[in-house]
């Protein structure tokens, strides 16, 4: 069967008229819901001095084992635990052996300002962001792969404890900046370059 020229033109005409009031409508054929936007978590505002509750505690678990020299490896990448409390108590333990369960003895006791330096420094990690990929349920109870340094990190501030998982190194701002910390926790426990 052939068409005429006059059905061809009908036909075109049609789907113009059709697409002109779907269009009107804003309902085309063939699409679906109009996307969604994405929430975009509002950024915390960390209060410029440590709250009173401010607790601090990183543990590194490294692939090294009792036999190899940690002294080899970069401070930050050491197997370590050190524990800063809201009175400003450091507590410290280098080797294989720490682990988020170990509770190490006094090493020294902070004033104020070293205090203020580690929130800085907690703050410049970007850890307590809303966005952040590493944030994990518990530290006490993660296990880790042992294929590279992982920083298990808890921070404690304004009534609410925070928990995550930190690779090291991995290249990006937030792996440099726990490193910095650790680097300074180990510092101030008189751990050696």
């Amino acid at each position: 069967m052939f068409r005429s020229e006059k059905t061809k033109r009908l036909d075109g005409a049609g789907c113009f008229a059709l697409a002109l009031v779907f269009g009107t409508l804003g309902v085309l054929p063939g699409c679906s819901s109009t996307p969604r936007p994405i929430a975009v978590p509002e950024p915390i505002v960390l209060p410029d001095a440590a709250p009173e509750d401010f607790a601090l505690s990183i543990t590194v678990i490294s692939p090294a084992s009792a036999d190899d020299p940690i002294d080899d490896l970069p401070r930050p990448q050491r197997p370590a635990r050190y524990v800063v409390e809201p009175d400003g108590v450091l507590r410290a333990a280098i080797g294989p052996g720490a682990t988020p369960r170990v509770y190490p003895r006094q090493t020294r006791q902070l004033d104020a300002a070293r205090v203020q330096r580690l929130w800085r420094l907690v703050g410049e990690t970007g850890l307590l962001e809303p966005g952040t990929l590493t944030r994990i349920d518990n530290t006490e109870i993660f296990f880790p792969q042992r294929s590279r340094p992982t920083a298990l990190v808890y921070i404690r501030q304004q009534g609410a404890g925070s928990h995550f998982a930190v690779r090291l190194p991995v290249g990006d701002a937030e792996s440099a900046a726990v490193g910095q910390l650790i680097d300074e926790l180990a510092e101030l426990a008189w751990v050696p370059e």
